[in-house]
C-alpha cells in the first residue's frame, strides 16, 4: 500500500500478504485465515459480526479485489481463473508455511500467573492501591501539562528509593 500513499511506482517487496487471526478450531487460536497475492485474496477461514465462530471454507473463498474490493462476489471454484489463482496462492502458502518456526501459543497460556509478562508479580502486595504488575510508580498518576490538580503526589514514592 505504500506506493499508493507515496505516489510511487515501486512494487511491493512482498509477493503475497498472509493474514493471521485464528484457526478453524476457533478465533482465539493462532493461524492463517487468508492470503492475498496480487489482485486475488483467498479466505480459508472467516467470521463476521453475526457469526463470531470460525467458518472453514473448502474450497477457499477467492475474490478478485481489483474488481470486487468489498469482497462480496467470490469467484466460482469451477472457473479457470479460480484454478489459476489458487495454484499460485497454494504454492505461496506452502513456501510460507515451510519457512515458519513454530512457537507456543502465547494467548493459549490464559490467565496462568506464572506465564504473565510482568516485571513485578508481587507489586500488589507492595502497593495495594495499584494494579498487579505495576512496574514504574512514577507514572501511576501522570501529570498533564496545564492541570495543576493532576500533579503527582511525590510523597507516594518515597518508599521506592
Amino acid at each position: 500500500m505504500s506506493p499508493l500513499f507515496t505516489n510511487s511506482s515501486t512494487p511491493s517487496q512482498h509477493d503475497c500478504i498472509y493474514i493471521y487471526k485464528g484457526t478453524p478450531q476457533g478465533p482465539t487460536q493462532p493461524g492463517l485465515w487468508a492470503i492475498r497475492c496480487g489482485p486475488y485474496k483467498a479466505h480459508f477461514v472467516t467470521n463476521n459480526h453475526i457469526n463470531t465462530s470460525a467458518v472453514t471454507h473448502d474450497p477457499p473463498l477467492l475474490y478478485h479485489l481489483e474488481r470486487d474490493a468489498t469482497e462480496v462476489y467470490s469467484l466460482s471454484p469451477k472457473g479457470a481463473e479460480y484454478t489459476a489463482a489458487m495454484e499460485t496462492i497454494m504454492a505461496a502458502k506452502k513456501t510460507h508455511e515451510a519457512s515458519l518456526t513454530p512457537v507456543p501459543n502465547q494467548m493459549g497460556k490464559g490467565e496462568d500467573p506464572s506465564q504473565k509478562l510482568c516485571c513485578d508479580p508481587d507489586s500488589k502486595k507492595k502497593y495495594p492501591k495499584y494494579q498487579e504488575c505495576t512496574c514504574n510508580p512514577e507514572n501511576w498518576q501522570a501529570w498533564k501539562c496545564g492541570n495543576p490538580e493532576l500533579q503527582p503526589d511525590i510523597s507516594l514514592y518515597t518508599d521506592l528509593h
